[in-house]
């Protein structure tokens, strides 16, 4: 079968008409900030993600140097809406009630580096430890993970135990 490539249409026609369609028929529910992280948290506990020290989510806050996460000692697959607090800089909490993952602090320097963060999960994964052990750096190598690409960071030397580092 000869196909004339110069009759088919451009990429870019598929590229729009995608994008509209989505947009008429993939109508999204309106959330909020701590039920999306609710979801998120459900969706780690299902790819086997740990949490507390060892994994953490946490979203930008409306307040400044502050941020929504996860209080310390639940695991992501009971994470509920009411779960989340609000903490500061120095990990006090300002809205909700529970404790701060001490684990946590780290996430204010990327968010006052990095003003185009607006959420963070930092999880260990037995795929991605296995990676750190060996010293190798995650590699961007299927279809789903693309946007990371140029987006993935490694540490190669290891700082110590995370406790408000």
């Amino acid at each position: 079968m000869n196909v004339d490539v110069k009759s088919l249409r451009a990429k870019e026609y598929f590229d729009d008409r995608a994008t509209k369609e989505m947009a008429e028929h993939l109508k999204g529910t309106q959330r909020s900030p701590k039920e999306k992280l609710a979801y998120a948290c459900r969706i780690l506990a299902m790819t086997e993600q740990e949490a507390g020290l060892a994994g953490q989510i946490s979203l930008r806050s409306e307040q400044p140097d502050a941020y929504w996460t996860l209080r310390f000692g639940l695991g992501f697959d009971e994470a509920t809406p009411d779960d989340f607090i609000e903490v500061d800089r120095d990990l006090n909490t300002l809205t909700g009630h529970g404790m701060p993952n001490p684990a946590t602090r780290f996430h204010l320097w990327v968010y006052e580096a990095r003003p185009d963060v607006q959420s963070m999960i930092h999880t260990h994964s037995p795929w991605a430890s296995a990676l750190a052990a060996a010293r190798q750096p995650l590699v961007i190598s299927q279809m789903d993970m693309t946007p990371l690409h140029d987006d993935c960071a490694f540490l190669g030397d290891w700082p110590g135990v995370p406790i408000a580092d």
